[in-house]
Protein backbone atom coordinates (compact mmCIF):
# COMPACT_ATOMS: atom_id res chain seq x y z
CA UNK A 1 0.00 0.00 0.00
CA UNK A 2 1.20 3.44 -0.97
CA UNK A 3 1.36 6.61 1.71
CA UNK A 4 0.47 9.68 0.24
CA UNK A 5 3.34 11.41 0.90
CA UNK A 6 1.75 14.73 1.30
CA UNK A 7 -0.67 13.55 3.50
CA UNK A 8 2.66 12.84 5.87
CA UNK A 9 4.28 16.35 4.90
CA UNK A 10 0.92 18.09 5.98
CA UNK A 11 1.02 15.67 9.80
CA UNK A 12 4.65 16.71 10.34
CA UNK A 13 3.94 20.11 9.61
CA UNK A 14 1.05 19.84 12.02
CA UNK A 15 2.85 18.82 14.60
CA UNK A 16 5.92 21.02 14.08
CA UNK A 17 3.17 23.98 14.04
CA UNK A 18 2.07 22.70 17.71
CA UNK A 19 5.35 22.29 19.11
CA UNK A 20 6.74 26.02 18.02
CA UNK A 21 3.10 27.38 19.41
CA UNK A 22 3.85 25.30 22.99
CA UNK A 23 7.52 26.69 22.66
CA UNK A 24 6.99 30.25 22.52
CA UNK A 25 4.61 29.82 25.32
CA UNK A 26 7.55 29.06 27.43
CA UNK A 27 9.64 31.56 25.91
CA UNK A 28 6.90 34.15 26.85
CA UNK A 29 6.48 33.06 30.50
CA UNK A 30 9.95 33.41 30.76
CA UNK A 31 9.96 36.84 29.64
CA UNK A 32 7.23 37.55 31.98
CA UNK A 33 8.96 36.34 35.42
CA UNK A 34 11.98 38.74 34.27
CA UNK A 35 12.26 42.43 35.47
CA UNK A 36 8.89 44.14 33.44
CA UNK A 37 10.42 46.12 30.41
CA UNK A 38 8.90 46.74 27.39
CA UNK A 39 11.50 44.64 25.41
CA UNK A 40 10.22 41.46 27.51
CA UNK A 41 5.98 41.93 27.33
CA UNK A 42 5.52 44.19 24.10
CA UNK A 43 4.40 40.48 22.75
CA UNK A 44 1.54 40.21 24.80
CA UNK A 45 -0.03 43.75 23.40
CA UNK A 46 -0.04 42.77 19.55
CA UNK A 47 -1.77 41.30 17.14
CA UNK A 48 0.61 38.12 17.15
CA UNK A 49 -0.73 36.83 21.34
CA UNK A 50 -3.85 36.56 19.91
CA UNK A 51 -3.00 34.31 17.05
CA UNK A 52 -0.88 32.45 19.30
CA UNK A 53 -3.54 31.84 21.93
CA UNK A 54 -5.32 29.90 18.48
CA UNK A 55 -2.42 28.38 17.88
CA UNK A 56 -1.49 26.87 21.97
CA UNK A 57 -5.12 25.95 22.51
CA UNK A 58 -5.47 23.25 20.13
CA UNK A 59 -2.05 21.56 21.22
CA UNK A 60 -3.87 19.71 24.07
CA UNK A 61 -7.13 18.49 22.16
CA UNK A 62 -7.93 14.97 24.04
CA UNK A 63 -6.35 15.88 27.06
CA UNK A 64 -7.99 19.07 27.96
CA UNK A 65 -10.93 21.09 26.67
CA UNK A 66 -8.95 24.10 26.85
CA UNK A 67 -11.78 26.30 28.74
CA UNK A 68 -9.44 27.30 31.63
CA UNK A 69 -5.87 28.10 29.45
CA UNK A 70 -8.63 30.10 27.00
CA UNK A 71 -9.64 32.42 30.28
CA UNK A 72 -6.47 32.52 31.68
CA UNK A 73 -4.70 33.37 28.25
CA UNK A 74 -7.48 36.15 27.69
CA UNK A 75 -7.27 37.69 31.31
CA UNK A 76 -3.17 38.30 30.94
CA UNK A 77 -3.73 39.48 27.80
CA UNK A 78 -6.17 42.27 28.93
CA UNK A 79 -4.58 43.34 31.65
CA UNK A 80 -0.87 43.73 30.01
CA UNK A 81 -3.13 46.13 27.69
CA UNK A 82 -4.41 48.49 30.35
CA UNK A 83 -1.59 48.20 32.66
CA UNK A 84 1.56 50.69 32.02
CA UNK A 85 5.07 49.09 32.20
CA UNK A 86 6.09 51.73 35.22
CA UNK A 87 3.01 50.14 37.07
CA UNK A 88 4.13 47.08 36.75
CA UNK A 89 8.02 47.23 37.45
CA UNK A 90 6.62 48.83 41.05
CA UNK A 91 4.50 45.84 41.63
CA UNK A 92 6.98 43.22 40.69
CA UNK A 93 9.69 45.24 43.15
CA UNK A 94 6.73 44.94 45.62
CA UNK A 95 6.33 41.32 45.06
CA UNK A 96 9.73 39.86 44.65
CA UNK A 97 11.29 42.44 46.75
CA UNK A 98 15.06 44.09 46.16
CA UNK A 99 16.80 40.89 47.53
CA UNK A 100 15.51 37.37 46.98
CA UNK A 101 12.17 36.51 48.14
CA UNK A 102 11.36 34.09 51.01
CA UNK A 103 8.33 33.77 50.02
CA UNK A 104 8.10 33.28 46.37
CA UNK A 105 11.36 32.95 45.49
CA UNK A 106 12.52 32.52 41.62
CA UNK A 107 15.04 30.08 42.74
CA UNK A 108 14.03 26.59 42.07
CA UNK A 109 16.55 25.58 45.03
CA UNK A 110 14.81 27.67 47.89
CA UNK A 111 12.06 24.49 47.52
CA UNK A 112 12.86 21.76 49.32
CA UNK A 113 16.59 22.47 49.71
CA UNK A 114 18.44 21.69 52.93
CA UNK A 115 21.19 23.04 52.96
CA UNK A 116 23.32 24.72 50.72
CA UNK A 117 25.81 21.74 49.52
CA UNK A 118 22.60 20.32 48.75
CA UNK A 119 21.82 23.05 46.30
CA UNK A 120 25.18 22.75 44.67
CA UNK A 121 23.93 19.65 43.89
CA UNK A 122 20.78 20.68 42.24
CA UNK A 123 22.21 23.51 40.86
CA UNK A 124 24.55 21.41 39.16
CA UNK A 125 22.29 18.66 37.68
CA UNK A 126 20.37 21.56 36.25
CA UNK A 127 23.35 22.79 34.59
CA UNK A 128 23.97 19.37 33.45
CA UNK A 129 20.65 19.42 31.14
CA UNK A 130 22.37 22.84 29.52
CA UNK A 131 25.44 21.32 28.94
CA UNK A 132 24.20 18.33 27.36
CA UNK A 133 22.44 20.61 24.65
CA UNK A 134 25.18 22.74 24.23
CA UNK A 135 24.04 25.42 26.58
CA UNK A 136 27.14 27.52 28.26
CA UNK A 137 27.42 30.37 31.01
CA UNK A 138 26.62 33.65 29.68
CA UNK A 139 28.80 36.17 30.39
CA UNK A 140 26.47 39.40 29.43
CA UNK A 141 23.74 38.60 31.84
CA UNK A 142 23.87 36.01 34.10
CA UNK A 143 21.36 34.87 36.22
CA UNK A 144 21.01 31.58 38.47
CA UNK A 145 20.32 28.68 36.16
CA UNK A 146 17.38 27.70 38.70
CA UNK A 147 15.68 30.94 38.01
CA UNK A 148 12.33 30.37 36.71
CA UNK A 149 13.17 32.38 33.13
CA UNK A 150 15.78 30.50 32.80
CA UNK A 151 14.21 27.27 33.25
CA UNK A 152 11.58 28.26 31.07
CA UNK A 153 14.03 29.54 28.44
CA UNK A 154 15.16 25.65 28.40
CA UNK A 155 12.57 24.57 27.49
CA UNK A 156 11.51 27.19 24.91
CA UNK A 157 14.64 26.01 23.36
CA UNK A 158 13.96 21.92 23.58
CA UNK A 159 10.68 22.37 21.96
CA UNK A 160 12.12 24.85 19.37
CA UNK A 161 14.97 22.06 18.69
CA UNK A 162 12.30 19.37 18.90
CA UNK A 163 10.50 21.26 16.08
CA UNK A 164 13.64 21.73 13.55
CA UNK A 165 15.04 17.77 14.12
CA UNK A 166 11.03 16.95 13.35
CA UNK A 167 11.25 18.59 10.17
CA UNK A 168 14.68 17.59 9.14
CA UNK A 169 15.67 14.54 10.54
CA UNK A 170 12.60 12.67 11.63
CA UNK A 171 10.93 11.40 14.68
CA UNK A 172 14.45 9.83 15.97
CA UNK A 173 16.14 12.91 16.49
CA UNK A 174 13.41 14.91 17.76
CA UNK A 175 12.90 11.87 20.49
CA UNK A 176 16.01 13.02 22.21
CA UNK A 177 14.32 16.48 22.63
CA UNK A 178 11.36 14.78 23.83
CA UNK A 179 13.27 12.75 26.53
CA UNK A 180 14.89 15.73 27.73
CA UNK A 181 11.57 17.42 28.51
CA UNK A 182 10.28 14.63 30.08
CA UNK A 183 13.11 14.78 32.37
CA UNK A 184 13.25 18.39 33.00
CA UNK A 185 9.45 18.40 33.65
CA UNK A 186 9.91 15.37 36.11
CA UNK A 187 12.81 16.16 38.14
CA UNK A 188 12.90 20.17 37.76
CA UNK A 189 10.38 22.18 36.66
CA UNK A 190 6.86 20.45 37.60
CA UNK A 191 8.26 19.57 41.28
CA UNK A 192 8.36 23.61 42.24
CA UNK A 193 6.85 25.45 39.93
CA UNK A 194 2.69 24.45 40.40
CA UNK A 195 3.53 25.69 44.14
CA UNK A 196 5.91 28.62 43.23
CA UNK A 197 2.63 30.40 40.77
CA UNK A 198 0.17 29.51 43.87
CA UNK A 199 2.80 31.77 46.35
CA UNK A 200 3.79 34.35 43.31
CA UNK A 201 -0.18 34.80 42.24
CA UNK A 202 -1.04 35.15 46.62
CA UNK A 203 1.60 37.55 46.82
CA UNK A 204 0.30 39.58 44.04
CA UNK A 205 -2.88 39.29 45.45
CA UNK A 206 -4.82 40.51 41.90
CA UNK A 207 -3.85 42.32 38.65
CA UNK A 208 -1.29 41.15 36.26
CA UNK A 209 1.01 38.76 37.53
CA UNK A 210 -1.93 37.42 39.60
CA UNK A 211 -2.99 36.22 36.07
CA UNK A 212 0.33 35.28 35.03
CA UNK A 213 0.50 32.76 38.12
CA UNK A 214 -2.85 30.89 37.19
CA UNK A 215 -1.95 30.89 33.47
CA UNK A 216 1.52 30.05 34.40
CA UNK A 217 0.32 27.27 36.50
CA UNK A 218 -2.44 26.13 34.46
CA UNK A 219 -0.12 25.69 31.13
CA UNK A 220 2.55 23.38 33.10
CA UNK A 221 -0.66 21.09 33.92
CA UNK A 222 -1.82 20.90 30.44
CA UNK A 223 2.16 20.19 29.11
CA UNK A 224 2.56 17.59 32.05
CA UNK A 225 -0.75 16.48 31.35
CA UNK A 226 0.10 15.94 27.91
CA UNK A 227 3.53 14.20 28.08
CA UNK A 228 2.09 12.00 30.73
CA UNK A 229 4.87 12.98 33.23
CA UNK A 230 4.43 12.57 37.05
CA UNK A 231 6.24 13.76 39.71
CA UNK A 232 6.18 14.74 43.39
CA UNK A 233 4.96 18.14 43.87
CA UNK A 234 6.35 20.34 46.67
CA UNK A 235 4.07 21.47 49.33
CA UNK A 236 4.29 24.81 51.21
CA UNK A 237 5.76 23.44 54.03
CA UNK A 238 8.73 22.36 51.44
CA UNK A 239 9.33 26.14 51.07
CA UNK A 240 13.13 26.52 52.29
CA UNK A 241 12.94 30.19 53.71
CA UNK A 242 16.76 29.55 55.24
CA UNK A 243 18.03 28.08 52.37
CA UNK A 244 18.78 32.21 50.50
CA UNK A 245 22.08 32.11 48.46
CA UNK A 246 24.85 31.05 50.98
CA UNK A 247 27.57 29.29 47.87
CA UNK A 248 29.46 31.43 46.38
CA UNK A 249 28.56 33.46 43.52
CA UNK A 250 30.63 30.75 40.72
CA UNK A 251 28.77 28.03 42.12
CA UNK A 252 25.30 29.77 42.09
CA UNK A 253 25.62 31.67 38.86
CA UNK A 254 24.31 30.28 35.24
CA UNK A 255 23.05 31.19 31.88
CA UNK A 256 21.15 34.40 31.33
CA UNK A 257 17.31 33.34 30.39
CA UNK A 258 17.79 35.67 27.78
CA UNK A 259 21.21 35.07 26.90
CA UNK A 260 21.95 31.32 26.30
CA UNK A 261 25.27 30.61 24.28
CA UNK A 262 25.64 27.49 22.79
CA UNK A 263 29.35 25.79 22.99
Amino acid sequence: MEVDSSLLDQRVASRVDDLLARSAMYQILSACFLYPAEKNLSILRSPDFQEHEKELIPCYEGVDDGAELRRCLNEVRELSRITNIESLQGVYQCVVGHTMSKECPLYETQYGAAHVYQQVHELGDIQGFYKAFGLDVSDIEKERCDHISVEFEFMHFLLYKQAYALENHGDEKSQICVDAQKKFLKEHLGKWVPLFSVLFGRKAGEGFYCAVSALTKEFLRLEMKLMDVKTEMYKESDLNQEAVAGASDECLSCASSEDFSEE
